[in-house]
């Protein structure tokens, strides 16, 4: 666990104490993708446990925001291993240098608000309240299966050159691996081999183009 994460748990103790037991206080070390889960209450919440793996939303913020200063974001639905929906909260921790380096997450289960809520709306049929209708949009998986996060994060930006990895030309596949470097997939263990499966290509054939990218 980095010193910046460290003085954190007690403030997560605190937050698990005053929230109470439907909600999961989990502490992240992001200089560890594979391993990133070194602190967590009410573990039951999601499923997960110390010794698991990053989020696919904390790898996309890494890629798209983490040069910038947001500090933390709020009041998004993410679903556990189960598929059950929760409400989940970030805060993320930075080093000296402004890099982040870990984040302290929220993750409650409202689900029986929720159906308390559906049955007093089942009263009122003309009652829309904009942001029920928003609860089954998923911003995070709260997987504990590193396999499963790098495959759904490999899916995601391969879908978004709209084009089969077997007709991809050199450029694209480039720009494929600077994405997938750049949000970190090859630090997860096993990345290599499933990025060769998915683009149809050989395992030495993915690390040159890393070496490249990084050279």
């Amino acid at each position: 666990m980095n010193k910046y994460i460290n003085k954190y748990i007690s403030i997560a103790d605190f937050l698990a104490e005053v929230l109470g037991s439907n909600t999961e206080v989990i502490l992240h070390d992001l200089t560890d993708y594979q391993k990133s889960i070194v602190y967590i209450v009410n573990g039951h919440i999601s499923g997960r446990k110390i010794g698991d793996s990053i989020t696919d939303l904390m790898l996309e913020f890494i890629l798209s925001e983490s040069k910038g200063n947001k500090q933390f974001i709020c009041n998004y639905n993410s679903k556990n291993i189960e598929g059950k929906l929760l409400y989940s909260s970030t805060y993320f921790i930075r080093d000296d240098s402004n890099k982040i380096v870990g984040a302290l997450g929220l993750n409650s289960d409202y689900q029986e608000v929720k159906n308390s809520l559906s049955f007093l709306t089942s009263l009122l049929p003309n009652y829309v309240d904009d942001k029920l209708s928003s609860l089954n949009i998923i911003k995070e998986n709260l997987s504990s299966d590193g396999q499963e996060l790098t495959l759904n994060k490999i899916d995601t930006i391969i879908d978004q050159f709209n084009v089969t990895p077997t007709r991809m030309t050199p450029k694209e596949k480039t720009e494929v691996m600077k994405a997938l470097e750049e949000c970190g997939i090859f630090n997860i263990r096993g990345s290599v081999q499933e990025v060769a499966n998915k683009l149809a290509m050989s395992e030495p054939s993915i690390y040159r183009y890393i070496k490249k990218i990084r050279t």
